[in-house]
């Protein structure tokens, strides 16, 4: 008889323990889906963005936005803050509504020129110097009104006006990115614009820009026949107006 009620005794105590047991599996269960359903914020694209663009323009341009998704739909490496790409280039294109990667993305220096270029536009090099360059302060990823006296101009008079209201600037001497901070060194005209070596501003000898080819032909023909100038552009301008440029009878009529 004592046998028997031990055995009961051990059979409640071991179903109160496989109960318990089964209720701590349960419970981790729902705290496992209740995790894979915790909605994360992740940057997604808008609609389909082209490599060679960098984080910031992407940014400005609300190419990309914040989105909550679910934990378990994220995508490896998703980017949540811009922070994590500042500075960087897309090296893969991106579609519309998909994650942004972190391993989309990369440091001019890593990924090279090329991957800096956008589609429909190629990569030109004019000479750069302090005055004409806007006294060395040009970096990667900025963008610059290119300015250009011909003389004689198309009318026999020497005209200044502005050539290209627009460029972004690819390379300044052999730095195709901020995060590189090597001055000039030698002929090369490599390192930042800007960079200190022996107490005095280095300022590279050439500029790299994006310009479609049309805008190329403009640019070598007023680099071989005439005198250019770059205006830097604010972090914010969208435009520039429209100009009719200047003659010396415009100037002094004025």
């Amino acid at each position: 008889m004592r046998s028997r009620l031990v055995i009961l005794v051990v059979a409640v105590v071991l179903g109160l323990i496989a109960a318990a047991m089964t209720g701590r599996y349960l419970a981790s269960l729902e705290r496992g889906v209740a995790a894979e359903d915790e909605p994360i914020e992740v940057l997604v694209a808008q609609e389909e963005i082209d490599r060679g663009m960098s984080a910031e323009e992407i940014l400005e341009a609300g190419l990309v936005v914040r989105e909550s998704i679910p934990r378990r739909y994220v995508a490896e490496g998703a980017v949540s803050s811009p922070a994590s790409i500042e500075g960087q280039v897309l090296a893969e294109q991106l579609t519309a509504g998909e994650q942004v990667t972190q391993a989309r993305f990369r440091f001019p220096s890593q990924a090279g020129l090329a991957f800096s270029i956008p589609d429909d536009f190629v990569a030109v090099t004019i000479a750069n110097d302090a005055v004409k360059g806007v006294a060395g302060l040009v970096k990667p990823s900025d963008h610059v009104m290119v300015v250009v006296t011909l003389d004689p101009g198309p009318d026999g008079e020497a005209v200044t006006q502005v050539l290209l209201p627009r460029a972004r600037v690819l390379a300044v001497g052999s730095a195709v990115g901020t995060e590189s901070s090597q001055p000039a060194t030698g002929g090369g005209g490599g390192g930042l614009v800007g960079a200190q070596q022996g107490g005095e501003q280095q300022t590279a000898s050439t500029i790299t820009l994006a310009l479609s080819p049309a805008d190329v032909e403009k640019l070598v023909y007023a680099e071989e026949k005439g005198s250019v100038w770059l205006a830097l552009l604010g972090s914010t301008d969208a435009q520039t107006p429209e100009t009719a440029g200047q003659t010396l009878q415009s100037l002094l009529s004025e």
